[in-house]
Order: structure tokens, then C-alpha cells, then sequence
């Protein structure tokens, strides 16, 4: 039996179809702003178009008039690498490279993320077995006995080993230092510190051992303060089968990739430019490539997902391969980027649609073996968060190399705790993936700090600082490797202005 539909209702439906097309066709017509594509060709690749409702669409003016592009404006190690540095790779330069990712102590590489599910007494094993394990590296390598409770009373000199805190919830000073010892000596309880006495450089999350009385037991009177459980640097050629034959050449380079005041990625472009001219070995890429922070990703104008531009921006370094077909890009994910997990550790980018045989996703933090030689990663801003919290009195010396020292001594990429309002940190992915499982032969870390390499306990530690800074042009770093023994005499290092 069919449903009779009375006139009325056909007649109120045709109208009201009717009113909806006149309405979209005036709407098309009379929107005050058009869908535009901001659109900058580079020679010899294709173009990354950021489609955006824009009514001024161009190249920005303060990139283009930037000053001495290409410039060298910091250079590190001897002069006969320094010219195999500056030299393009030929035909001749070609190298057999075995590259993995170094895995955590469990065999486990970090590929996904299981988070929002920390129950309190399990993260409170997390940092006991932390500060065990680190205390107890600090006492070996110090030379030191065992340690006691943190509360024992003692009227002689003790060890006691723990992890720095804050007595309140502010930023640390020197009388509101607190110890928290382990559970096994001191069943997890803490003590406050005197420290006037003491030549320190301290942070809350830093674990340390210190010698000193506590006649009371609620206070202890600290003399000395042990914190270095740095592990030895590996040797390059301890693996025969995967030494390196060759000079390495890496480039090394740090979002954002494009200027605050377009989606045009020009000093991307520019880079991509370079790596085809120089033609490295390996390039690593850390985030973001599209920061949350930016002023039209804030202001919601890109008609295009944040994915499929991310793409774009992949499909444009794919097609590297054509220029350079043995260079290797590693891209490390980061967490400011707005379309990926905002979390730390951050799991790697997911793939692109398009499969490139040159480009490689890698999570944030990471660890590199390339052929022997060991490259630590992190794109977060370590050195300037504990910078933000350190305290310290009568170190001296060069700050910065002082900061990046703390987390060879501390052995994770990132050893602060708490960490500051706006890094959503994982304390069961932190312990599993952060650590550093050797001293590397080179330390990446991007900062906002100014460009530096420095070389620290063995250890060659380059901030290239960014690749775009505001609405002008940044800095990156290439380095070189030589095939003798990864020690800093054989590597040597430029930051370059893009």
C-alpha cells in the first residue's frame, strides 16, 4: 500500500529546496574572502601548496631580504675536515651505510603510543627504579659505599643518594631544596637540604648523591654533591661487519620550517635546495612542520586538513630521491605539531599516502647507529626548560655546555621532573624510551637558545637552532665524520645560515 503525500507538503518542500539554492549561489558569490593557494615554485621540485583563505598571497619580504644566505657563522674541529665539510659529494663519495635505531634495554622500539592510563603507585615505581639505577651509577663512578636513609640521624659523615625537589609548588631556590630518597633506604621519604655551603648546579628531577650530616634527622647539612653517572662513548668500530668506510656527512635541521606570517615553507625550500647541491649521506629533520603555535593555524584560515599539507611537505622531500638518490632522510616527530600526539616521548609521524624509499619517521626522542656512529635526537627544548629551573652557585663556566652536560650525566633525553605547563610528559614512556642507552658521539638539540656546538666529555653537542625564526630566516648545521675513530678530533661541524 503506497503512502499518499498530501500537495501541500510537495509544494513546501520544492519551495524550501529552491530557498536553499539561492542561498548557497549567493553566498558563493558575495563572500567577502576567496579561497586562495599560496603558491612559491622552487626550481627543479614541485610545489607545496598551502591552500589558505587569503587575500595578500606571496613570498614573505623580511625572508627575502634577509642578509648573507649560505653564510658559515660557526664552526667546530680541524681545518682538513672542515674543507671535506665544505666540499659537495660526488660519485666517489658514496657510502655502504647500516643504519638502525638503537632500542630501549628491553629490545623495544618506541612505534606507538598506550597513554592516559598511569595509576599513581606505578609511576612512583617508575622514578624509584629511576633514581636507583642512577644513584647507583653515580656511587660506582665516584668510587663511593653504600648509601643510608636520607631521615637517619648521624652525628658523622653519610651517603645519601635521591632526587632533587621542591618543597613548595614554585620554582626551586636554594631553601626550598628537598631530597626524596628511594623506597628500599629511606621507604621513599624526603628531607630537606642545606646547601649554602656547597658549589652546586641543581634542578628538580636531577638525581644525585650527597655527603653531609643530619644530626636530627629532618635536615641534612650537605658538604658535597656527586650527580655525574655519564656512561663511556661507544666505540665505533667495535661492530667489524658495520664500520664506517668513508667521510659521513649529515645534515641537521629543526622546525619551524616555514615564517610566522605565510604557509609558503620558503626556508624549507631553500634547504631542500641544498641537500640536492650538497647531496649528504644522512639528513635528520625534527619538528614541527606545522606548529600549533602559528599564526594561521591559530587563526583557523587553511582550507586543507593539517594532514594532507604534511603530506605535501613529505611528497616535496621524496622527491629527493630523483636528485639525490642516496641520501637517507630521517624525520623526528615532535609534539607541537597540530596533527600529530601532543605527548613526550612523541611516536613517530604516521606514513604519507605515498611511500618514499629515501624518507624515514622517527619518534621524539631518539637514538641512531649509523654504522657505528652514534647520533642522539630530541626536538623538545630541553635546554631551555632546565635552564628555567636550574639553580647554581659556584660552578661558573660556560652555562650552556653545563645545561647539555646534565643529560649525559643524567642519562635520558630529558631529566626534569616536573616538566613545565604545556609538555604532557609520560612517566611510563619516559622511562622506556628517554633514556639514553650510551653516550653518543653527536647530541642534536634544538633550542631557542642561540646555534652552538660544543664538545662535551667526548661528546660533539650541536644546536642548530631554527630553520625559520619569526618572520626571517634561520640557521641548520652540517657535520661531518671521518673514518677513524668517532672521538671530536674526527668530526667536525658548521652552523649555516639558510
Amino acid at each position: 500500500m503506497m503512502l499518499q503525500v498530501p500537495a501541500q507538503v510537495c509544494q513546501f518542500m520544492e519551495c524550501k529546496f529552491r530557498l536553499n539554492n539561492q542561498l548557497l549561489s549567493d553566498y558563493m558569490t558575495t563572500s567577502p574572502k576567496q579561497f586562495k593557494v599560496e603558491n612559491v615554485p622552487v626550481s627543479g621540485f614541485s610545489e607545496i601548496n598551502a591552500a589558505t583563505i587569503s587575500d595578500t598571497i606571496g613570498k614573505s619580504a623580511k625572508y627575502a631580504a634577509r642578509t648573507n644566505p649560505g653564510a658559515v657563522v660557526n664552526s667546530y674541529g680541524s681545518e682538513e675536515l672542515l674543507q671535506v665539510l665544505a666540499k659537495a659529494n660526488g660519485p666517489n663519495d658514496i657510502l655502504e651505510l647500516c643504519i638502525t635505531q638503537v632500542p630501549n634495554d628491553d629490545r623495544e622500539i618506541y612505534t606507538k603510543a598506550m597513554f592516559g592510563f598511569e595509576l599513581l603507585h606505578e609511576k612512583a615505581s617508575t622514578f624509584d627504579n629511576h633514581i636507583h639505577y642512577v644513584s647507583r651509577c653515580i656511587l660506582k663512578k665516584a668510587s663511593l659505599s653504600e648509601c643510608t636513609s636520607v631521615r637517619q640521624k648521624s652525628q658523622t659523615e653519610v651517603i645519601v643518594a635521591g632526587r632533587i625537589e621542591c618543597d613548595a609548588d614554585a620554582r626551586l631556590n636554594s631553601k626550598s631544596v628537598v631530597l626524596q630518597g628511594t623506597w628500599e633506604e629511606s621507604l621513599s621519604q624526603a628531607v630537606a637540604v642545606d646547601i649554602d655551603n656547597l658549589k652546586y648546579s641543581l634542578f628538580p628531577g636531577q638525581v644525585v648523591v650527597m655527603r653531609g650530616l643530619n644530626p636530627r634527622g629532618d635536615k641534612f647539612v650537605a658538604q658535597e654533591v656527586y650527580c655525574d653517572a655519564s656512561q663511556a662513548i661507544p666505540d665505533q668500530k667495535r661492530d667489524m661487519m658495520n664500520t664506517l668506510k668513508g667521510n659521513l656527512s649529515i645534515v641537521m635541521a629543526a622546525g619551524p620550517y616555514t615564517t610566522s606570517e605565510n604557509l609558503a615553507y620558503e626556508p624549507l625550500k631553500d634547504l631542500i635546495t641544498y641537500i640536492s647541491t650538497q647531496k649528504p649521506h644522512v639528513v635528520i629533520l625534527t619538528g614541527p612542520f606545522i606548529d600549533c603555535d602559528h599564526t594561521n593555524v591559530k587563526d583557523n584560515v587553511m582550507t586543507e586538513t593539517f594532514k594532507s599539507l604534511f603530506d605535501k611537505l613529505i611528497d616535496t622531500l621524496g622527491e629527493l630521491y630523483t636528485t639525490s638518490p642516496f641520501t637517507k632522510i630521517y624525520i623526528v616527530s615532535n609534539c607541537k605539531d597540530v596533527f600529530h600526539l601532543n605527548i613526550y616521548p612523541t611516536p613517530p609521524y604516521p606514513s604519507s599516502k605515498r611511500k618514499h624509499p629515501n624518507i624515514h619517521f622517527l619518534p621524539d626522542p631518539c637514538t641512531l647507529n649509523l654504522s657505528g656512529v652514534v647520533v642522539g635526537i630530541t626536538g623538545i627544548d630541553v635546554l631551555m626548560h632546565i635552564s628555567q629551573e636550574e639553580i647554581s652557585q659556584g660552578v661558573g663556566g660556560d652555562k650552556l655546555a653545563r645545561l647539555a652536560n646534565h643529560l649525559l650525566m643524567q642519562q635520558t633525553y630529558y631529566p626534569l621532573w616536573p616538566p613545565p605547563p604545556g609538555l604532557c610528559l609520560d612517566a611510563a614512556l619516559w622511562s622506556a624510551h628517554a633514556q639514553m642507552p650510551c653516550t653518543p658521539h653527536i647530541l642534536v638539540l634544538p633550542s631557542n637558545f642561540r646555534y652552538f656546538i660544543k664538545e662535551i666529555n667526548g661528546c660533539v653537542v650541536v644546536n642548530p637552532e631554527r630553520l625559520s625564526k619569526g618572520q626571517g630566516g634561520g640557521t641548520f648545521a652540517k657535520a661531518v665524520v671521518s673514518n677513524d675513530t668517532a672521538s671530536p678530533k674526527n668530526i667536525a661541524a658548521q652552523i649555516i645560515r639558510i
